[in-house]
């Protein structure tokens, strides 16, 4: 009985699929994985590193893609950065990803907000190191070990 209990955990724990952001390290072996839903929300938030104003970049899972759903800023030369024209706070914008990629900053942190998590990129990189943001499929078993081991 307990080596059929065995088997069948050990069978879910393989077969059975999560999706996982992933913020991870393209220099070192490290990196962030967290569990989301397929349509949860979450924003990297950092200083701008020239104007010293703060960016919101908002973004959504939609269909197995990062999707960049708008941009929050009130400086001019941030705004202008982007390709905005006006000066309102907020963007919308409605743009697909896939993995996209940042660099550590050098100033001041810049952060992953997740649900009610605020993940440092300086928890996966140093300064100068370039992450990559993406989503994965992954099993459970893989998820649980990451999180236990890794």
């Amino acid at each position: 009985m307990a080596v059929g209990l065995l088997i069948l955990a050990g069978g879910t724990l393989s077969f059975f699929k999560i999706s996982i952001l992933y913020l991870g390290n393209r220099n070192r072996s490290k990196s962030c994985w967290i569990r989301v839903s397929a349509s949860e929300r979450f924003s990297i938030v950092y200083t701008h590193s020239i104007y010293q104003e703060p960016v919101v970049e908002e973004f959504q899972i939609d269909q197995g893609t990062i999707v960049l759903k708008g941009v929050r800023a009130r400086h001019p030369g941030i705004l202008e950065y982007y390709g905005f024209e006006d000066t309102k706070e907020f963007h919308p914008m409605d743009r697909r990803l896939g993995s996209t990629f940042f660099r550590v900053g050098m100033g001041e942190e810049q952060r992953l907000w997740i649900r009610n998590k605020k993940i440092s990129f300086r928890e996966v990189g140093e300064k100068g190191d370039q992450l990559r943001l993406g989503l994965r499929s992954v099993s459970l078993g893989e998820y649980l070990f990451h999180r236990l081991f890794l």
